[in-house]
């Protein structure tokens, strides 16, 4: 998010953001399918809105009656970015980046690509770099699924777990495998429960919708 909103400021007309193999395949580490690193066609995803929760419901929930802003004037705000953001692989980045060669880049932004880290073309460099986004906006309804077992000696005071179920892909680490352990704990504690057995403060599960949200 801040890369855009940085982008945006001084001017840019778009941003393509990708992953580094510098921190996402460092020291020629084996890639996706045969080892843990981002493979070059891997693209990271993810939220580029500024602020928490719904933009459109700042700073209240976002339920059915309250006042919603229209996505316009969210932009204005400056919450979410108002130029075109596309995330791609650093297999592609390679391509973009050997079109600069001009101000080289300082010694932080430099990476692990087999390329020159420059920010800038030359006067005599007339290639040009056209990018469309076919992202639209839309509004969806959510739901957090919340179970509570009061406790039987302090039921005022509330020992919490939970985890997010939603993902921006298919989930298989984030956040399937909180999502796992969670249903197998409300498993064992909806067996203790049949017994008979109460905590002694009050237990509450949740299984949350939208944590990625954006």
């Amino acid at each position: 998010g801040d890369k855009a909103h940085l982008a945006q400021a001084y001017g840019c007309s778009a941003l393509v953001i990708y992953s580094d193999p510098q921190q996402y395949a460092p020291n020629g580490t084996s890639v996706y399918p045969n080892g843990p690193s981002l493979p070059p066609y891997g693209v990271q995803r993810g939220t580029l809105i500024g602020a928490q929760g719904d933009p459109l419901t700042s700073g209240v929930p976002a339920i059915d009656g309250v006042f919603r802003e229209n996505y316009a004037s969210v932009i204005k705000s400056g919450v979410v970015p108002s130029i075109p953001v596309q995330p791609i692989g650093y297999g592609d980045a390679l391509y973009f980046m050997s079109q600069l060669d001009t101000h080289i880049a300082p010694i932080s932004w430099t990476g692990g690509l087999d390329v020159g880290y420059f920010i800038w073309q030359s006067d005599n460099n007339t290639n040009q770099t056209f990018i469309q986004v076919n992202n639209y906006q839309e509004e969806r309804v959510i739901y957090d699924v919340i179970a509570t077992i009061y406790g039987q000696v302090e039921p005022d005071q509330l020992v919490v777990l939970g985890n997010h179920r939603d993902a921006w892909v298919f989930g298989g680490v984030d956040p399937n495998s909180g999502t796992a352990v969670l249903e197998e704990i409300a498993r064992a504690v909806s067996n203790l429960r049949a017994k008979g057995w109460r905590p002694g403060r009050s237990l509450v599960l949740c299984s949350w919708d939208a944590e990625e949200y954006g």
